[in-house]
């Protein structure tokens, strides 16, 4: 009888949304476990690191960001503003192949540009050869990888902007033509300052992914926190250097972000009846100066890189072994698929449990919940490690006791890869569900209630057919930032299990940049594949 009243009790207790706070406090467990690695004691290799090498760290990154920010803002906002307010030839064509480079993974871009600059790369041989011009251009340093990065993360800025700026009512662009604005004032005075929380939101995106960023600078020979990192433990072996990195690096997050909620004050666009945007006709001159500046950028940040691709793949398709390449895909797309199912169920899961939920609660379990993207990978990542080295420490009594040989058993699993990759993209998943939620609103739900349906069969009956839409595109963009990841891979990836990102980096490392055409195609292939049907989603 006393387990009965318990069991009463703690359904009275919503035991669902008790579950939902006990999994996102593991969630956000390994962030607060890293904020406190600065209060860590100091060795002396640590306090070697730090006096050689924190104020390169801090310097590098600075400047990383804030050239990155600026390029990927101006060309992302460029971009969204001429697609959305012009007509002009093309413009389907761009609009779908403008987010394309969103496949390509940065480390990926950088690989493919220093190969392409080189002396054996195949723009210099041709103009060695065929002109006898002699050029040398050196972008492993880092104005190259500024470019190479603004490359990658343009597309964050361009589509959050895009859609900002499809709902911008046309009746404030008529007021400001009527008071005898020019169309460029109308920009810089109507359009730009409200589209600046678009903007700060896909800029602080881009500068998170520029802290995340490893393959890059790693592959540059900079000296940034994500590498400082993970040359602290791999390099060293000092976790307690690698933590007190991280948790540098964290509290850099949190001063981004605390910019990010002052520049983006409290604002509102209100009409009583809002229109939609009419787009203008270029004249000749100014069309053929977009189209071909648009497709210029395009050329660089798309169609060069996946023909690079190819030609790495054709130097070195007899060196290509099919059966390790189909065994490391296999692996990789299983862990991948699995990882973002998990992500999206979970998703699923916090959001049905805070569907009648209002106010404190709400916000604190979204809080937690997207909390992990604006986390870099090398934080993650250092964190599972410091958490599951203590954790397999504490339990070898149990591994001696089952006979088991490893002594690291839980930290050398999949299981650490899979939680981290939990951490880091769950906000994907849970955002796209909550937004289709919430446009669906809750009449049909509290209908379903009602009429005396439970919860579980009001969510199979009723919220699982609606927000089918929006259950897949949540589980490709996982998957696509899953299938790119590096800096998770490079810490937490097991000996006996490697991705298609690890090799590629690998390869690099080897100075084997041909070899690596493989898995890229891999990547990118299923990344661009993805996206297609992403785009034809948003469309429908």
């Amino acid at each position: 009888m006393e387990i009965v009243r318990m069991i009463k009790r703690f359904k009275r207790c919503d035991a669902p949304l008790i579950f939902t706070f006990v999994c996102l406090a593991l969630v956000i467990f390994p962030i607060i476990y890293i904020f406190f690695g600065i209060f860590n004691q100091t060795n002396e290799s640590t306090e070697f690191l730090f006096k050689t090498q924190l104020k390169f760290y801090i310097k590098n990154s600075f400047i990383i960001l804030f050239f990155t920010g600026i390029f990927t803002g101006i060309i992302g906002t460029f971009l969204a503003y001429f697609e959305t307010f012009y007509e002009y030839k093309f413009k389907n064509f761009f609009k779908f192949t403008l987010i394309l480079p969103f496949a390509i993974p940065s480390y990926l871009f950088g690989y493919i540009y220093v190969d392409f600059f080189s002396y054996s790369g195949w723009l210099v041989t041709f103009l060695r050869q065929n002109f006898d011009i002699r050029v040398h251009f050196d972008i492993m340093n880092i104005y190259g990888a500024i470019f190479v990065l603004t490359l990658a993360f343009y597309p964050y800025v361009y589509i959050i902007l895009r859609g900002f700026l499809k709902r911008f009512p046309q009746n404030y662009i008529e007021a400001s033509q009527n008071l005898g604005c020019t169309q460029v004032k109308t920009f810089f005075k109507v359009i730009l300052p409200l589209s600046k929380p678009a903007i700060i939101s896909g800029m602080t995106l881009c500068l998170m992914e520029c802290l995340n960023a490893y393959g890059v600078p790693n592959y540059f020979g900079l000296h940034v926190f994500s590498t400082g990192i993970y040359k602290a433990w791999v390099g060293y072996g000092d976790l307690n250097a690698a933590i007190k990195l991280a948790s540098i690096l964290l509290f850099l997050v949190f001063f981004i972000i605390i910019i990010q909620k002052l520049l983006q004050k409290p604002y509102a666009i209100t009409v009583t009846k809002r229109q939609k945007i009419r787009a203008k006709k270029l004249s000749k001159k100014s069309e053929i100066i977009v189209v071909c500046l648009i497709f210029l950028f395009l050329l660089v940040a798309l169609f060069l890189p996946l023909l690079h691709i190819f030609i790495w793949l054709y130097q070195s398709y007899s060196d290509i072994n099919l059966i390790s390449l189909f065994n490391l895909s296999k692996n990789t797309i299983l862990l991948t698929t699995f990882s973002a199912m998990l992500i999206v169920v979970f998703s699923l899961f916090i959001n049905e449990s805070l569907r009648l939920k209002e106010g404190k609660i709400k916000e604190i379990a979204t809080s937690f919940a997207n909390i992990g993207y604006s986390i870099p990978g090398s934080v993650v990542g250092i964190s599972m490690l410091a958490i599951f080295i203590n954790i397999d420490k504490s339990m070898q009594w149990l591994y001696r006791l089952l006979e088991v040989k490893a002594t690291l058993f839980l930290t050398l699993s999949p299981l650490v890869l899979v939680f981290a990759y939990m951490i880091r993209f769950l906000s994907l998943g849970y955002m796209g569900v909550q937004n289709s939620l919430n446009q669906q609103g809750k009449k049909y739900y509290e209908a379903s209630l009602s009429l005396g349906k439970g919860k579980l069969k009001t969510f199979f009956l009723v919220d699982l057919p609606m927000i089918k839409p929006a259950i897949l595109s949540s589980f490709i963009l996982v998957f696509i930032e899953i299938i790119k990841e590096l800096p998770l891979s490079s810490l937490l990836t097991p000996p006996n299990l490697k991705t298609l990102a690890f090799e590629m980096d690998r390869y690099a490392s080897d100075e084997q940049l041909a070899l690596s055409a493989a898995p890229a195609i891999v990547v990118v292939g299923i990344s661009l594949a993805l996206l297609v049907i992403l785009n034809k989603l948003k469309d429908k």
